[in-house]
């Protein structure tokens, strides 16, 4: 079976390799070649993960195949922002069942970031990371509440910024539940918004919001040596 990809250089170093037909599925590496060749084991994994969760989903029955079907060199706007990929792939609406796939994944995501998290002692949740941009756990779970955030504030569906709990983990419940209770009103939005020269749409804030809470889990799991 073949899966279209689109490769960007998403960070100095840090290529991604995104699997358009699965939500949540990538690959990453520090260059493009790797990027592109780790995908297919990124998919097998994917579905192994799916299957952790009992969710049946269609399985492939055939050798899993990669095609690049785009390819994005990220580039430097004002201010330094660094302008990330707006694949064709990403013009396309969501459908009402793309919709509530992407629910049932958003429960997963967050079920395995709080699996991780759920017996970190307050000394680990603010014990400082040498040599990450989050200083700590803490930090990171921040990062990931803010920046799901942000997604939505890209097609200005956002709530104000002064109304975000102080609290991290009451951040990531408010931002979560605003999140799924948006999801629903995207099925069919064709809406195309810039900002500081980068393009957003429906389906780049759900690729993106998936990836960045999946990547960010491995990441603290990584920290912890679980």
């Amino acid at each position: 079976m073949v899966y279209p990809i689109g490769v960007e250089d998403i960070e100095p170093n840090h290529w991604v390799a995104w699997v358009f037909d699965l939500p949540g599925c990538y690959s990453k590496a520090r260059n493009r070649e790797d990027a592109v060749a780790n995908a297919s084991s990124k998919i097998a994994e994917y579905f192994e993960w799916l299957t952790h969760y009992h969710y049946r989903t269609p399985q492939p029955t055939e050798r899993i195949e990669i095609e690049v079907a785009e390819s994005f060199r990220s580039f430097i706007s004002e201010g330094d922002y660094i302008v990330n990929a707006f694949f064709e792939d990403d013009r396309r609406p969501l459908s009402r069942d793309e919709v509530e796939h992407v629910l049932k994944l958003l429960e997963f995501t967050r079920g395995d970031l709080f699996r991780v998290i759920r017996r970190i002692s307050p000394e680990q949740l603010d014990r400082p990371i040498r040599g990450e941009v989050q200083s700590s756990i803490r930090g990171i779970l921040n990062h990931v509440a803010w920046a799901e955030w942000w997604y939505f504030d890209r097609l200005n569906l956002a709530f104000k910024s002064e109304e975000m709990p102080e609290d991290v983990m009451s951040m990531l419940e408010k931002v979560r539940t605003h999140t799924r209770r948006r999801l629903p009103h995207l099925a069919g939005n064709t809406m195309i918004t810039e900002c500081i020269g980068e393009r957003w749409s429906a389906r780049k804030i759900v690729r993106r919001t998936l990836w960045h809470e999946r990547a960010h889990t491995q990441q603290i799991i990584r920290y912890l040596g679980q």
